[in-house]
């Protein structure tokens, strides 16, 4: 398993996702949450059942559907926010509760992961394990180094990326702007609009001298009353 960095996923997916729709609280329980499967081994302790058992180490809180169930109770939790608001926390939780098995299956080393409790207790291992912590001690500034390079810099990498992304996709015009902003040129210039405007000139002349005329016959009206 990951010693240090299990929390970090959480924040890499908070920094990405961005603080206007991830708070503070909010990344403080992902970050609970993607250390929380490894509650697990109390159960081990307690004798409820064997290590490699389908309620031992890397049993069922190592699951989808226990990532899931996660993510609906924070939901409840979060009952009295709007739904958009109640969705995005049922998925942020659910992610980051999956990422704690997800870690420990890239890791070269430990027993594997119950992904499909509790349609399936047996145990199942990834078919690609890159992080290399084999022989590498659980504690130590040596586990610290390798869980830094192959957890902590690809999480980084995320963050900066989905960062990035978010920025661009925030100051880039959408195409309702973009049309706005080229269809007026594009009808000034064709000779369909030329006439428009000139016909509308020609309206609105045709207003004013009308409004004169009646402003002088008021006018006059209003002598010949004082006469």
């Amino acid at each position: 398993m990951a010693t240090y960095l299990h929390f970090a996923p959480a924040l890499a997916l908070a920094v990405a996702i961005g603080p206007q729709r991830i708070g503070w609280r909010l990344t403080l329980a992902g970050a609970v949450c993607a250390v929380l499967p490894d509650a697990d081994f109390l159960l081990y302790v307690l004798h409820i059942d064997a290590y490699s058992g389908t309620y031992g180490h890397r049993g069922f809180t190592h699951s989808i559907g226990f990532a899931l169930l996660v993510g609906a109770l924070g939901a409840l939790l979060a009952g009295r926010h709007p739904v958009r608001s109640r969705w995005l926390t049922a998925t942020f939780l659910a992610l980051c509760t999956f990422s704690h098995p997800l870690l420990d299956g890239l890791i070269d080393r430990g027993i594997c992961n119950a992904w499909f409790w509790p349609l399936d207790g047996a145990r199942h291992c990834l078919p690609w394990r890159p992080v290399p912590l084999q022989g590498v001690p659980l504690f130590g500034p040596d586990r610290l180094r390798q869980e830094l390079l192959w957890i902590g810099l690809p999480l980084a990498l995320l963050a900066l990326a989905g960062a990035g992304t978010r920025r661009w996709c925030a100051t880039r015009p959408s195409r309702g702007q973009a049309s706005a902003m080229v269809v007026p040129t594009q009808r000034t210039d064709s000779p369909r609009a030329l006439r428009q405007h000139r016909r509308q000139a020609v309206r609105a002349m045709a207003g004013a001298l009308l409004a004169r005329r009646a402003r002088a016959r008021a006018c006059s009206h209003c002598f010949s009353k004082c006469e």
